[in-house]
């Protein structure tokens, strides 16, 4: 184990972004986990400025189809996860870590490849197929790499924050980098754009294999029954914070799924962000998302290891309704030009930069429930993928006829509904806490 898990780790270092020395290890899987969220990122944009181009021409892409084959990816993510948590356990995280790129790679052949080969019919049936084996790279990896970062930071509570906080700046770098080189690639290179994002997949491979298995990961090799992923999920605090991060998940999974397809498809009466968007521009409001999103989890990990997690979790809702508000307006004054607009896309960068709190909080919530019990850690942090997948299952199948009926609006009201959920399960999580029901160890920052 690296020098974070030595419970001697000087206290000045708490507070800073400063990982200590011998960290190298970690520093490779965030950096692998960051190419491999590019590639899977970039792939989802890919495929839907493919189907918008699809549907410019013949005029018979439905939304609901685009939900339907964003779900497959997430529905592969949901079942893979907790198993490959399990076997995680059992045979120690490189061997899945390294799988995850493996899949990756395989999978965007399969989106790509078959509408130009043996045509249009084939488009589909190979999209489902590649979405599927797509989320099975986020199955293998996610959970492996969550349960590596957890061990190496056991007895580093403080430091784990910062590392949890890395690691999701790395996945909001990985989503929004690859919406946005997605977006120009398709630009400048239409198909063959499928071609360099095989090469991020690559990337992300050489640098998961020089990674080394834990040299004694004595929980790890401990072998797990199936019934260790229920046991999991009924632990009391897993079943009160579950919810919440749920309903958050699903928010992201709705917009994920549906944005490029509806900012760059057919026109919705009435709503200036529906339709008519070009993959640069669309690139460019990624990026400013991605910014907005960085500089507000870097700002969060800075107190997620000196506040109770779920009250951060709490607080960073209200940037939801922010979003919904200012996404809102922009929707329905963008055309006119002028100050309004502008001021309401600053509204909506504070919006992310308040929201964005909420994912390293989880994760460094859930990390304190896997301490639990070391050797399910696996299982437990594979809980990452299935909320993750589970949460952008639902939207993506939920946002299709949301978005049919009401466009860009549409998403807008079913984000502000999801954001209400999480609210409601959060305040009853942080009454147990005040009435000291939840069971925690160190309620101060847990």
């Amino acid at each position: 184990m690296s020098e974070l898990g030595r419970p001697g780790v000087p206290s000045a270092r708490v507070g800073t972004w400063d990982l200590g020395p011998g960290t190298s290890a970690i520093w490779l899987c965030i950096g692998a986990s960051l190419l491999l969220r590019l590639g899977n990122s970039a792939t989802g944009v890919l495929m839907g400025l493919l189907l918008a181009a699809v549907d410019r021409q013949r005029g018979d892409v439905p939304a609901t189809a685009v939900g339907l084959l964003g779900a497959s990816f997430y529905l592969a993510e949901l079942l893979g996860a907790p198993w490959f948590g399990v076997l995680s356990d059992r045979h120690g995280p490189r061997r899945f870590m390294v799988a995850g790129p493996i899949f990756g790679g395989i999978a965007i052949q399969l989106i790509a490849w078959p509408s130009l080969i043996l045509g249009w019919p084939l488009l589909l049936a190979g999209m489902a197929l590649g979405r599927v084996i797509e989320g099975l790279s986020t199955a293998s990896s996610a959970p492996s790499t969550l349960s590596f970062l957890s061990s190496e930071t056991s007895s580093a509570p403080a430091v784990r924050g910062r590392v949890m906080a890395w690691f999701e700046m790395a996945t909001v770098v990985g989503i929004g980098g690859g919406f946005v080189a997605g977006a120009i690639l398709w630009d400048r290179l239409e198909h063959a754009a499928f071609v360099a994002v095989t090469a991020i997949y690559v990337a992300s491979l050489i640098t998961f294999v020089r990674i080394r298995e834990p040299k004694a990961p004595v929980a790890h090799r401990r072998g797990l029954e199936p019934h260790a992923l229920i046991s999991v999920l009924r632990r009391p605090r897993m079943l009160r914070f579950a919810p919440a991060w749920l309903c958050v998940n699903t928010i992201v999974g709705v917009w994920a799924t549906h944005s490029a397809f509806q900012l760059a498809g057919a026109e919705h009466a009435g709503q200036y962000l529906a339709g008519g968007f070009t993959g640069t521009s669309l690139g460019a409001g990624f990026a400013f998302f991605t910014v907005a999103f960085m500089l507000g989890v870097y700002l969060w990990g800075l107190v997620i290891g000196t506040r109770r997690k779920s009250s951060i979790m709490l607080l960073t809702l209200s940037g939801i309704y922010v979003i919904c508000l200012s996404l809102f307006a922009v929707n329905h004054i963008g055309q006119m030009g002028g100050f309004g607009p502008a001021a309401f896309t600053v509204l909506f960068g504070v919006g992310v930069v308040v929201a964005s709190g909420f994912t390293p909080a989880a994760l460094a919530y859930l990390a304190d429930l896997s301490e639990e019990a070391v050797h399910q850690r696996g299982a437990a942090m594979g809980l990452y993928s299935v909320m993750l997948g589970l949460g952008q299952l639902l939207g993506g199948a939920l946002g299709g006829p949301f978005a049919d009926v009401g466009g860009v609006d549409g998403l807008i009201l079913l984000t502000a509904i999801l954001g209400t959920g999480a609210l409601g399960t959060l305040v009853a999580l942080r009454r147990d806490e005040a009435l000291g029901l939840s069971g925690q160890r160190g309620a101060g920052t847990n």
